[in-house]
């Protein structure tokens, strides 16, 4: 269903989400049956204990709500924004066999902002009395690490190739779905535990992790994400195929948005990004958008919030498609041809597991074309240790407590697990931090 205010702040890139008031706050958190073995806060893969923060919230502790969230999720204001909640806490919310889950995350930013705007104080400053450790991306799973090892008293230093950290959130995220200011303010707290920041350093010289270690540090976490989008072939080399990493760091906060102003764009891809990207190119003004994508709709794996939000800004959706040709003019794409296809076998996205449905055929005029297919980890993890193990893709293989086949050297986030949601490798990032300070702690040096 339409909502004319909500569209008109996702086209001025303004905060889509209406925060709660303390009134509205009140009155949802009433609505919590207090569960003494809280579902929703087992269903939280970053452990934020939501049931601990709406209880706050109910007997009117405001400040102690924000601080539960911060002090159990340093993104905690970041995940208040993007988290899946209707697959996690709200999922799981006990409420849900009587009437409609527990608003979480509404509740959840209407805490962190309570938090911010009263002067919640400081977090503690860490003492780094018991071993250092390089952390080697400044993505989710690498902060959370980092937030975790300075509670324990350790040192964390990250070393980012940007010139910002927050990974995904910062760069690719639209400014729609989640404000610059809201992933700031969580960096800001973390500069508070004394994090420090390497940026514009990338690790990616031969032997890079060994270097480290032989500086000083006492360990190492790779956090790098998946830094390389993957494309198709049959657009390379097009001056008007984008991929999505580039389309979205373009037009982040509604940049050049004279350049879509009644184009025509084709986005290829069914997940978070491709409609993240899809619903910027239509607030930034794009006549039509269309995402084609193999999947057929009903299993499209971004999440059902996202798919409401394409439906609602006018995305055309042309599930269980494939592009087989293109036309064109030069080294620009002036059209898209096309299939329905339908899988061979379910629950399996890939073109070869597709057959194509007879007379289905159709064509798309296009300005513009982004790809958003999926994701890959860059060539430097191969360059990290000639001895890191790895799978055929490049994702690092690691035990259950995260450490990879080499000593003293852990990983997690994207980077191990292929690709999941910001909340898992915040996560996985607390997760590795536990395992890295049991592993130092069997030394008699720490």
């Amino acid at each position: 269903m339409d909502n004319p205010a909500k569209i008109q702040r996702i086209e001025q890139f303004q905060n889509m989400r209406v925060p709660l008031n303390m009134q509205a706050a009140l009155v949802e958190s009433n609505r919590c049956l207090l569960c003494y073995d809280a579902p929703c806060s087992a269903a939280c893969p970053a452990g934020t204990d939501p049931a601990k923060f709406i209880r706050q919230i109910k007997f009117h502790n405001y400040k102690g709500a924000a601080r539960t969230i911060r002090n159990n999720n340093i993104l905690g204001g970041t995940c208040a924004h993007i988290c899946p909640v209707e697959q996690l806490c709200e999922k799981e919310c006990s409420i849900k066999a009587l009437e409609d889950p527990i608003n979480i995350a509404g509740l959840q930013q209407f805490a962190v902002d309570y938090g911010i705007t009263n002067s919640l104080e400081s977090t503690t400053p860490s003492k780094k009395t018991k071993g250092k450790i390089a952390i080697i991306g400044g993505g989710p799973a690498g902060l959370a690490c980092a937030s975790s090892l300075l509670n324990k008293d350790f040192s964390a230093t990250i070393f980012e190739r940007e010139d910002k950290a927050g990974g995904v959130p910062i760069y690719n995220i639209p400014e729609f779905r989640l404000p610059e200011q809201v992933i700031t303010n969580d960096i800001n707290n973390l500069l508070n535990q004394g994090v420090e920041f390497m940026f514009n350093s990338p690790i990616e010289d031969k032997e890079s992790i060994s270097k480290l270690l032989s500086q000083g540090f006492d360990s190492v976490f790779i956090s790098t994400g998946l830094s390389v989008p993957i494309t198709l072939d049959l657009l390379q080399g097009y001056d008007n195929a984008y991929d999505y990493n580039s389309f979205l760091r373009q037009h982040k906060f509604g940049q050049k948005r004279g350049i879509l102003q009644g184009k025509i764009i084709a986005v290829i891809g069914g997940g978070s990004v491709a409609i993240d990207s899809a619903v910027t190119a239509k607030a930034c003004g794009a006549k039509k958008v269309y995402l084609i994508t193999l999947e057929q709709l009903h299993e499209l794996p971004a999440e059902k919030e996202e798919i409401e939000l394409a439906h609602m800004m006018g995305i055309i959706i042309k599930s269980g498609s494939q592009i087989i040709k293109v036309k064109e003019s030069g080294n620009h794409i002036s059209s898209l041809s096309g299939v329905e296809v339908e899988p061979i076998e379910s629950r399996q996205t890939n073109p070869s597991n597709t057959v194509i449905i007879d007379g289905t055929q159709f064509s798309i005029n296009v300005d513009l074309v982004i790809q958003a297919i999926g994701t890959k980890p860059g060539s430097e993890i191969s360059e990290f240790d000639n001895n890191l193990q790895t799978d055929e893709n490049g994702i690092i293989q690691v035990a259950d407590n995260y450490q990879t086949n080499i000593p003293f050297i852990f990983a997690a986030g994207d980077v191990v697990n292929g690709g999941k949601t910001v909340v898992q490798a915040i996560g996985e990032g607390k997760k590795a931090a536990t395992s890295i300070i049991n592993f130092l702690s069997k030394r008699t040096t720490i």
